[in-house]
């Protein structure tokens, strides 16, 4: 009977095969746990700023300008967006932007300025000096979760040094708006102390109209599945059949079939 025996080679090429393919495996682990370290390593918000830059780049209203986000509280504390951000600019002029989360809810104003300091979009050269500038201003306090009237402010002159990016100064655009902190008498209204009402909240009815512009209008009444602000569409509920539909919120607690 023959024996068939490993000889030094053969053990040598298997020792030497062996240690390779621990190597490979070491360097696959490694690459991975850089990556995986790297995208640990973006805060929610450094992602949000990110995002933000990115979409303030293709906007007509900030082009040929070098924008950046204005420095944020270092407190602040968001989470991370299951879903993709949505950004926009409610305030025509202003250099500030919104942005919002559908998963988990939440949203958030950020200010913009230029590299080179400038903040105001429709001018070319910042100023030298601080000087007094038109404001809003509250005419009584003003609670957080107030729905917002024009006719609660008046326009008032006074100095707002770096704040020239953050002042609302058109009446028009606080219909439909709520106040997110408490206002006191005589203070400057910033973009970041409002937000988009909540015209509709769950649970409540609502009236819903159909065809309007179609040659018919017909309404109907249903329950809110949803929250939803000016513009949003919410998930309702037909109080009659119960069948569910959508709409686009229209105003307090009235939404419209598209």
């Amino acid at each position: 009977m023959q024996m068939l025996c490993l000889t030094k080679t053969d053990t040598y090429r298997r020792s030497r095969a062996w240690a390779k393919g621990w190597l490979c495996l070491l360097a696959a682990w490694s690459g991975m746990s850089l990556a995986l370290a790297d995208t640990a390593s973006k805060t929610p918000l450094e992602d949000l700023q990110e995002q933000a830059l990115r979409w303030v780049a293709t906007q007509p209203a900030f082009q040929g300008k070098s924008m950046q986000i204005a420095p944020l509280d270092w407190r602040l504390r968001i989470q991370p967006c299951q879903q993709s951000l949505q950004f926009e600019q409610p305030f025509a002029g202003q250099a500030s932007i919104k942005a919002r989360c559908a998963d988990p809810q939440w949203q958030m104003f950020l200010n913009l300025v230029q590299s080179n300091g400038q903040t105001d979009l429709n001018k070319t050269a910042a100023p030298a000096t601080s000087n007094k500038q038109q404001v809003l201003v509250a005419k009584e306090l003003l609670k957080r979760g107030t729905l917002i009237n024009p006719s609660m402010f008046v326009k008032a002159e006074m100095p707002a040094p770096g704040m020239e990016s953050q002042l609302l100064t058109d009446l028009k655009s606080l219909v439909n708006m709520e106040l997110v902190r408490d206002l006191t008498p005589n203070t400057p209204l910033r973009s970041y102390d409002v937000k988009p009402a909540v015209l509709v909240k769950r649970g409540q009815e609502v009236i819903v109209t159909a065809g309007q512009g179609q040659g018919f209008q017909i309404s109907l009444r249903a329950e809110a599945l949803q929250d939803g602000g000016l513009g949003e569409q919410i998930r309702l509920k037909n109080s009659e059949s119960g069948r569910s539909l959508s709409a686009v919120v229209t105003g307090p607690n009235e939404a419209r079939v598209r």
